[in-house]
């Protein structure tokens, strides 16, 4: 009996040392998406759906290695993707995700509605009624500087920073990570709700002008 019970302690301890570290870790994060679920028959990625405010959208699902991203082009075009999600940044308080730009739109700035284009956005939306909901939304921009923050020139509910400008980087997949419960209260002054969407967009019709960019991994994390 005891031959038998020394067994089955080490067929356990061979099971839980074998797990992947990713997999116990997976409480310490909410993944949004790695792109891996596949596409609809428009092409959008499973989980997804797409937003055109002007011009002809073009998107399309790579495989780079061994991981999935969604690769945008803009031709004097605005579009994007947003997914519903349901996350309580009290608990889960960093966004986590790489981009990578290609092209910049032409002079492209978000402080002047006409010139409010950029390669690559991503917003976390908190409320689910439009006209009352508050959008915190992070920039890779053509000309203003890093780390400015502002309201956004068409929809005053929305507060932006920017997290990447000009082109240093072009070309290169950038990891960012931001603590967007604290980045929420210092734009608005008072405790986040639950988040309940999050999109990313790429535009360029206000300076009609080209861009190009890449999303890969976003997740929210413990720390």
């Amino acid at each position: 009996m005891k031959s038998i019970r020394s067994q089955i302690s080490l067929i356990i301890l061979i099971i839980l040392f074998s797990i992947p570290l990713s997999a116990k870790a997976d409480k310490d994060r909410l993944i949004i998406t790695n792109f891996s679920q596949g596409v609809d028959e428009k092409g959008v990625p499973l989980g997804w759906e797409l937003k055109e405010k002007e011009g002809s959208p073009t998107f399309r699902l790579e495989k780079e290695e061994d991981a999935y991203v969604l690769h945008f082009i803009s031709k004097n075009s605005s579009f994007g993707l947003t997914k519903e999600i349901d996350v309580d940044i009290k608990e889960y308080p960093y966004l986590n995700f790489r981009w990578k730009v290609k092209e910049l739109p032409s002079n492209g700035d978000f402080r002047k509605k006409e010139t409010d284009d950029q390669a690559a956005q991503i917003y976390v939306v908190f409320g689910r009624f439009k006209f009352l909901a508050k959008i915190v939304g992070y920039l890779w921009e053509t000309t203003a500087p890093k780390l400015i923050t502002g309201i956004s020139p068409v929809w005053n509910k929305t507060r932006l920073i920017v997290l990447e400008s000009g082109p240093e980087k072009i070309g290169k997949w950038v990891w960012e990570k931001r603590n967007i419960y604290d980045d929420y209260k210092l734009l608005y002054d008072k405790e986040p709700p639950k988040t309940n969407l999050i999109s990313i967009y790429i535009n360029s019709q206000h300076t009609k002008s080209r861009a190009e960019s890449y999303f890969g991994e976003i997740y929210f994390s413990k720390n």
